[in-house]
Formats: structure tokens, sequence, C-alpha cells
């Protein structure tokens, strides 16, 4: 009881001194408002591939985010989900501003808004799906502290009435930033990166990967890869933007 009133008076006073205000409209009280949070305009599924639109709600049993037809052989990813543009440059500041300012508030946003997405397209998951997030490097994690990825994952999976499994797969290579490398040398800075651990507790289950942004999305195809070499029987991706 101790505890929990003087985490509570702790954030009361960290309120006073630092309030929020809303990433759109800048009214004080939270990182996004009600109001514009039911104004968001959310980008519609597309392939994890090529980027085209794929259905925008589930007909003729074709899920909305489901990889298309075309691309399918091309990669492990079942269904990809990402609603905004890392082009925007509101999105990549409380992108930035988690990962490199350490605003740790902006994640439980994320996960709110990525639930929204899923109910707005009608995306359901299987009863038995897991959520997984990328994991850092231990040198990496060490240096920023967490590893943001988990901190989305976690309320999502609450949201959505999932299990989460953060440690099912492992970084056991450091590798460099992915910024700035051309997309054969992502894939060569990628490969090999990940380890899976437990594996049998998601064999010919449904996994979804989460991750804060998608580029090429190699980084999701490796550990897509192995999930599904341990037995995994659909890996679905998400992301906050790509």
């Amino acid at each position: 009881m101790l505890i929990t009133l003087l985490y509570r008076l702790k954030s009361l006073a960290l309120e006073c001194l630092f309030p929020i205000f809303c990433c759109q409209c800048e009214k004080e009280g939270a990182l996004l408002c009600m109001d514009c949070r039911k104004k968001i305009v959310f980008r519609p599924p597309v392939c994890f591939v090529c980027g085209a639109i794929v259905p925008a709600r589930a007909e003729s049993g074709i899920p909305a985010g489901r990889t298309c037809i075309i691309c399918r052989a091309r990669t492990p990813i079942y269904a990809f989900f990402s609603p905004f543009s890392y082009r925007d440059p509101k999105i990549r500041t409380l992108i930035h501003d988690l990962k490199y300012k350490r605003m740790r508030v902006i994640a439980p946003l994320f996960a709110a808004v990525l639930q929204d997405y899923f109910s707005y397209y009608a995306v359901s998951l299987p009863d038995d799906a897991f959520l997984i997030p990328i994991p850092l490097h231990t040198k990496r994690r060490r240096l920023r502290g967490f590893n943001q990825a988990e901190l989305i994952a976690k309320p999502l999976a609450e949201g959505l009435r999932c299990a989460f499994l953060p440690a099912m797969l492992v970084k056991t290579k450091k590798t460099k930033p992915q910024v700035g490398l051309l997309a054969e040398e992502r894939r060569e800075n990628m490969h090999g990166s990940f380890l899976t651990a437990n594996a049998g507790k998601i064999a010919g289950k449904t996994v979804v990967l989460v991750d804060d942004v998608k580029t090429t999305g190699t980084t999701l195809e490796e550990a897509a890869y192995m999930l599904k070499r341990a037995g995994a029987a659909r890996v679905w991706a998400v992301t906050v933007a790509h």
C-alpha cells in the first residue's frame, strides 16, 4: 500500500512539474487526447512485400493485412499491420522520443492505437496466438534501459487478450543499426541474429511479431524465419509505422 501511494505521489509530482500535452492539438492532459484519437486516419493494411493494398476488411475468407498471392512465396510473414507512415513527422518524433529520449509513456499509447487499428479493420487473432516483441541485443538493451518493442507488445497483448512471450526470441548477434544500410547490407547484417527459446510452446500456433518500425522488413523476416523453423504455423507482423 505504501509503495503504491508513493508511486502515485511521484507520478503526480512529475505531472505537475512536466505536464503532458496532446501531440496533435497540444491540449494538456494526455499524449493523445480522446478527441484527437477519434480523428486518427489509419493507413489501410498493405502487403508486407510489395505494399499493395489488401482487403480493407475480411472478405471472401481473406483477412485484412494478408500477404498478397503474388508475394506469399517470398516471405514468411502471413499478414502485416501498421497504421502509420514513418514519413509522418509527428509519428517519427514520437517513436524517436520513446527510443532515444526514454519517454516510456508513449509505448502504451502506441499499444492502444494498434488495438483500435485491429478493431477498425475487423482483425481477429486466433485464440491461441502469442505476441512476441522483436528483442534487442543484451548490450543495446542495457545501454537503452528497455526494449521499446516489448513496452508496446505487453499492453497490446493485454488489450487483445493474447499470451505474451517476451523471452521466446533472443538476439544473439550484435548488429549494426539498420538505418543507412542498403537492402542487401540489411539482410547480411541481420542474418543469423536470432535464436528461439522454449520452441515447443509455439509449435503449430500463430505468433505475432511486434516492433516499432518496419523499413525493408529484414528484421521481421529474419525473426519470422526462426519462428517458422521452431514450428510456428503462421507469423504475423505488427508495427506502429512503416
